[in-house]
């Protein structure tokens, strides 16, 4: 496939004939500078396709969608050299490109067996034994979102969850039917917090 480079003014090369094809500003932009040029390549597109010929593909792009051979060469070389190994270690070095990753896992995860999910959530816990031995575990599965009065949690681990529930918010995930279930709930923290800020 060959690759003619748009003018940013609007005119470049038709590449049939090589004569030069100006846009009006209105409608599609021509790839050819003619009808004659567009019938021809109909024709030429029709007959290869009856003989079964490889037609030339040229692809008309603007400058800066342009990529250099050389990016095209970088892409390759990252590809072949990324391997599954190098991405699980890029991901591990970095905790914040780490919780990146957790966030659409917990997602996908959802759509697994009930196994996936339950071999997934034990390898968690044991992950997050050993970063931080002192981070409570709970042993069932769906304890952990709707723990009892006594559960404590960490400061960090409140800065995770409000930080999540400003992205839900910014984002529309959280949805305005169901503001009313944390209206009460958000107030009094609202409220304690700035007693507790202040006082």
């Amino acid at each position: 496939m060959s690759e003619v480079v748009r003018d940013p003014n609007g005119v470049f090369e038709c590449p049939r004939c090589g004569r030069p094809v100006v846009y009006k500003g209105r409608g599609r932009r021509p790839s050819l500078c003619s009808a004659r040029c567009r019938v021809e390549a109909s024709i030429e597109r029709r007959g290869n396709h009856v003989v079964g010929v490889e037609p030339r593909v040229v692809r008309v792009v603007p400058p800066k969608q342009r990529v250099s051979e050389w990016e095209q060469n970088e892409r390759r070389r990252i590809q072949e050299t990324l391997t599954r190994d190098t991405l699980a270690a890029m991901v591990a070095d970095d905790p914040f490109l780490l919780l990146r990753v957790l966030e659409p896992a917990k997602v996908s995860a959802r759509n697994g067996t009930e196994a996936e999910r339950r071999a997934l959530a034990q390898e968690l816990r044991k992950v997050a034994q050993d970063i931080s031995p002192d981070t409570p575990v709970s042993a069932g599965s769906d304890a952990w979102p709707l723990r009892g009065r006594g559960w404590k949690r960490g400061p960090m681990e409140w800065a995770v969850l409000l930080d999540e529930l400003a992205e839900q918010f910014g984002n529309g995930q959280f949805y305005s039917r169901d503001l009313p279930i944390i209206d009460e709930p958000l107030s009094r923290v609202a409220e304690r917090y700035l007693r507790r800020r202040d006082g």
